[in-house]
């Protein structure tokens, strides 16, 4: 007996320090096409760290969330730079200097007008070569119509999103022989020491059958496995019913869930998913809204989840626990609901790197669309990854819905308050684009995106999308912030959108977040269209006022130096402040514009809203004598800054704050 377990010593004693090597072993062409595939790795924290990062072609003006042009538009034709390569001059999209990968290229397939749709070519340069790995046709290598096939490229609605993994060991460069448009790169930044080979065109001949293989089973999707466990639930209003999983190490390979009601919408949607692993509630989720299905049944099969013609709800993320776990359906609804439930289980041994699965859900009110704000999806303080979300919005009129671009922040992009990814419109996110308005034609499901529901007509009423994440999924070592602008094509503190999201990641235990339960909002009748209608034209009879704002407009206090003059009111996209501002015609450098605020008797919090255009200049922002800020109101747009100009906590002289404007730089 000593000898056997002296001999299982020595064992353990090897095959621990041989999985730290194969951590440390070259990453390959082959081992990314296989984890495109491996749910089971997906919810282990990276064994190899990366950095998620994001190259796009966002407007250059958003620079702060503290400065004017932080929601700016025009995110179509940004890049890093434009050079020289081989004689010919290219637009250079996204560059990284180290050990990496792509992992999805989004572009919009046409190209300044809807009538263009050959666009430029693209080419990926790789480790300091002149030649590059990838020339061809940008439009053709995203849709799938050039070297890459689908499921790996495909093209969604008037664009296309490439998905193979595009390795490089050195460094890895993609330019445009024109003019840059409407572009996103997601890609993975490895830590210097990382072995990586590089990818080479001789490498889809190589791993052709691989290639096949994970194509077959990114569009088949199923889990082979039988269920574990199956139940029916009859739940009345406030009633709900629990399975309890097996013990011990264990997972949730695959499980499905079909509702049954006389008003199905509703009961999608007031019908709650709730998950606990280990003793900690991380899923609370209407079942409708985590399978994409918040406002009614409508089929589409992606990589993780699926719904069938006959209303099964499929999900295969892999959900991993330590001793226990349970699955739990809630009716916090008005009527009975009929449930199926299936599990299936399977043995999975619980390690340092594993992760709980979470799903988490945020409804509103229905929200003004002025002034803009980030809408957050999720706020996240610990370590995990982000692996995917669904985004539904009630759009009370035919017209676009979705200017708004994500804004991803991971670690110290909080800090710093900057996103590593910053987007260039809703659905670019979602993989598709506009151009037009949206149709029930533009419906489509692809293994990692989905444009799942589209409001008929012309996108009035529920319209949803969704988005899912492998290659392109975003670890965090101590904090995520995930927010989508809220913007859309009627910017009007009358005018109101109704959104509701889920999204999905894993993190490992400890994990905090900002979305609670929201049992109220399960419970609520969905919001018809009319209904949505109804409230902004009730909404549309109110003036518009930022709360607690002093109306500078109506202020008698102002002196002005040098030659300035009134200046009328011009037109702007969004809406001012009680219908009315302040404006002044400066023409020289000593103009000066003076306006005292008077009767102020404690230090105040001040924050200036002024419009921003292409008439703007930049100017000199004294508080009582004193320099607050250099502030650039130039902007492509005409509008008002929003966020407003933060001037910081001031103290008044003399009961008043003496405000001075005097110019910077001119404009013109």
């Amino acid at each position: 007996m000593k000898k056997n377990l002296l001999l299982f010593a020595m064992l353990l004693s090897m095959v621990i320090p041989s999985h730290r090597v194969l951590a440390q072993q070259k990453i390959t062409f082959s081992d990314l096409l296989q984890e495109m595939t491996d749910r089971d790795r997906l919810a282990e924290f990276p064994s190899v760290f990366y950095a998620s990062k994001q190259a796009s072609s966002y407007n250059r003006e958003s620079v702060s969330p503290d400065l004017p042009g932080w929601f700016a538009d025009s995110d179509g034709v940004s890049c890093l730079r434009t050079e020289t390569n081989n004689g010919r001059e290219e637009w250079v999209l996204m560059e990284d200097d180290g050990p990496g990968c792509i992992a999805k290229i989004w572009a919009v397939c046409f190209y300044y007008g809807l009538d263009d749709t050959t666009g430029a070519n693209v080419r990926i340069y790789i480790d300091g070569n002149a030649t590059p790995v990838i020339e061809e046709n940008f439009f053709d290598l995203v849709r799938g119509k050039g070297s890459v096939q689908p499921p790996f490229a495909d093209e969604s609605r008037r664009a296309g999103n490439l998905y193979l993994p595009i390795p490089y060991a050195k460094s890895c460069k993609v330019t445009m022989d024109k003019k840059a448009f409407y572009y996103i790169i997601n890609y993975r930044s490895y830590s210097k020491d990382t072995q990586m080979e590089s990818f080479t065109p001789a490498l889809l001949t190589k791993h052709a059958s691989l290639l096949k293989e994970t194509g077959r089973k990114l569009t088949s999707a199923r889990v082979s496995e039988k269920p574990s466990l199956q139940k029916q639930m009859q739940l009345k209003p406030g009633q709900q019913a629990t399975v309890d999983l097996p013990k011990g190490e264990q997972a949730i390979r695959q499980f499905e869930v079909k509702l049954q009601a006389k008003d199905m919408p509703q009961a999608l949607r007031s019908t709650v998913l709730k998950m606990q692993f280990d003793g900690e509630e991380t899923v609370w989720c209407p079942v409708g809204d985590f399978f994409n299905n918040g406002v009614g049944h409508k089929a589409y099969q992606m990589w993780e989840r699926e719904v069938t013609p006959d209303g099964t709800m499929i999900c295969r993320w892999t959900m991993p626990y330590r001793n226990s776990a349970k699955l739990s359906l809630e009716n916090v609804g008005t009527q009975p609901v009929d449930a199926s439930v299936s599990i299936t289980t399977g043995k999975r041994l619980w390690t340092n790197a594993s992760m709980y699965f979470h799903a988490n859900w945020r409804m509103d009110d229905p929200t003004p669309t002025f002034p803009l704000f980030d809408y957050n999806l999720i706020s996240v303080k610990g370590s995990g990854v982000i692996v995917g979300d669904q985004f539904t919005v009630l759009n009370p009129t035919e017209g676009w819905w979705g200017e708004g671009d994500e804004k991803i922040y991971i670690d110290e992009d909080v800090a710093r308050k900057f996103p590593s990814h910053f987007g260039t419109g809703t659905e670019d996110y979602y993989g598709w684009a506009g151009g037009v308005v949206p149709t029930p034609a533009d419906e489509f499901s692809k293994p990692f995106l989905a444009n799942v529901l589209v409001g008929n007509p012309n996108a009035k009423g529920y319209n949803t999308c969704s988005r899912t994440r492998v290659m392109d999924a975003i670890p965090f070592r101590e904090q995520l912030v995930f927010d989508i602008e809220s913007s859309c094509g009627t910017r009007q503190g009358w005018y109101h959108l109704q959104y509701a999201t889920a999204t999905f990641w894993y993190a490992k235990p400890g994990a905090t977040y900002n979305r609670a339960p929201l049992p109220e909002m399960a419970a609520r009748r969905i919001m018809k269209v009319d209904e949505l209608q109804a409230f902004n034209e009730a909404k549309k009879g109110e003036v518009f006022t930022v709360p607690g704002a002093i109306e500078c407009e109506n202020l008698t206090t102002y002196k002005v130096e040098g030659k300035v003059e009134a200046d009328p009111t011009f037109d702007i996209w969004g809406e001012v402040s009680n219908g009315a501002m302040k404006s002044f015609l400066l023409q020289s450098e000593d103009d000066v514009v003076n306006v005292k605020i008077t009767e102020r008797f404690a230090p105040a919090h001040l924050r200036l809203c002024a419009a921003v255009g292409p008439q703007m200049g930049t100017f000199d922002i004294y508080i009582n004598g004193k320099l607050k800020t250099t502030q650039s109101f130039n902007t492509g747009h005409s509008g008002m800054s929003t966020p407003y100009i933060d001037l910081g906590v001031c103290t008044p002289v003399d009961n008043a704050f003496d405000i001075q404007f005097k110019p910077n730089k001119l404009v013109g």
